[in-house]
């Protein structure tokens, strides 16, 4: 095996993690019992529309997040897309749209379209990382936003643990 195959089966790993990953936290809110999983269903399809003035600072938060929590979707995607910037963007755009839609079905939560929105723009934000990492990484990029993402999800995934633990 080539170092090249070692680093897209690495890749591959590191993605299938990330997915599992936004699986857990979008449809089922990092829930570690089924008891905690929400059964609720709700949909808005007014873009940045809140009923409480109140919740801005919550909601201006969960907009955050939501387009930071698509960025590695974006990157992965444009590189799976054949490294075509608009792949990228829009495989996003259908991963949140398949998100929403199952949220809804299954009354895990609110689908929301500032979801949607915000989820493409961090699609869109992932895809422009891969652009400017390719020049600064001249065919590394791939191996070293890999890295750099295995790291992060470690610590997520501890920094969940731990906090999984002392809610015991």
């Amino acid at each position: 095996m080539t170092g090249k195959q070692k680093e897209k089966i690495f890749a591959y790993i590191v993605v299938g993690i990330y997915l599992l990953f936004l699986c857990w936290l979008i449809l089922f809110k990092l829930a570690d019992s089924i008891n905690k999983i929400p059964s609720m269903r709700g949909i808005n399809l007014i873009p940045f529309h809140y009923d409480q003035i109140a919740e801005s600072r919550f909601h201006f938060n969960e907009v955050l997040y939501n387009a930071i929590v698509f960025i590695p979707a974006g990157f992965y995607f444009t590189v799976m897309g054949k490294k075509k910037f608009l792949s990228g963007i829009v495989l996003s755009a259908l991963l949140s749209l398949s998100f929403e839609t199952l949220q809804w079905i299954f009354a895990l939560g609110a689908s929301d379209i500032t979801d949607l929105i915000m989820n493409t723009v961090g699609g869109a934000i992932g895809a422009g990382t891969y652009w400017v990492s390719a020049k600064l990484f001249k065919g590394n990029e791939v191996k070293i936003i890999s890295i750099i993402c295995a790291i992060l999800e470690t610590l997520l995934v501890g920094l969940l643990l731990v906090l999984m633990i002392s809610n015991l």
